[in-house]
């Protein structure tokens, strides 16, 4: 896989077939467009208007043939946010990670009462709770699963497969983390096998990260596609904690 900045601040993630997509990481409201999306991708703090983010700093911008990962520190009116968003390929299906944590900077309780992920292509109705939910669209299949350690888990589903921790509430200066995983697959696939897939991605090992940027949560799982061997550990020195919490890219 590959991930290479380009121009506007944004980024461009491709396997050997071409670009899956590109992440607007420097957008007022960043998101996901383009290559192989059926739909754009709105990636949002869990607010009912959030208003618009000031992108602090990528701090980590990295690829393997397995997986590409991005991750970067931005600011909310409401909520300071670190980000990573990975992409994995499974087969004739790849999947998307996303993991952020919000941390309040109001000074009072923050109710957390809108989607995480805006879907505008899809047309799914609202539900009540449910770990995940799915569409078939006539270019994909599309699943969308919420992590079992998410607040409020599981979520409500807005319109579109926008999972919401609805009635959750977020302490001031207190911080919340939440990961999705999002699989796309050809279109009439069964929803249930891709579902799993997600929820396989959201509980997979991951090595320990030995250094965490202020405002990072250390992830506790690494997505893996289903066979993938991992790579022999990498004899290097350690890089100290202002090395890697320092901004590499504008």
């Amino acid at each position: 896989m590959r991930a290479a900045l380009t121009a506007s601040r944004s980024i461009t993630v491709s396997t050997g077939d071409g670009p899956l997509f590109v992440y607007s990481y420097g957008a007022p409201r960043p998101g996901l467009t383009g290559g192989s999306l059926p739909t754009p991708i709105t990636w949002l703090p869990p607010l009912t208007e959030p208003g618009s983010a000031t992108h602090l700093a990528l701090t980590e911008l990295s690829a393997t043939p397995d997986a590409a990962t991005i991750a970067h520190h931005l600011r909310w009116p409401a909520v300071d946010e670190w980000r990573s968003l990975t992409t994995v390929p499974a087969g004739d299906a790849w999947l998307l990670l996303f993991e952020n944590t919000v941390t309040d900077v109001t000074g009072r309780p923050l109710p957390l009462t809108g989607p995480s992920l805006l879907l505008p292509g899809i047309t799914a109705p609202p539900a009540a709770r449910a770990e995940w939910r799915a569409a078939h669209l006539p270019a994909a299949t599309v699943v969308v699963v919420d992590d079992s350690a998410n607040l409020a888990h599981p979520p409500h589903w807005s319109a579109g497969l926008s999972p919401a921790p609805s009635g959750a509430l977020l302490g001031a200066h207190r911080t919340a983390a939440f990961r999705y995983a999002l699989v796309i697959a050809p279109p009439g696939r069964p929803v249930a096998p891709l579902a799993a897939l997600g929820r396989a991605a959201l509980a997979g090992p991951a090595p320990a990260r030995a250094v965490v940027c202020p405002g990072e949560r250390t992830p506790r799982r690494r997505p893996h596609s289903p066979g993938a061997t991992r790579p022999a550990a990498a004899h290097h020195r350690a890089p100290t904690a202002r090395q890697r919490c320092a901004p590499r890219w504008p």
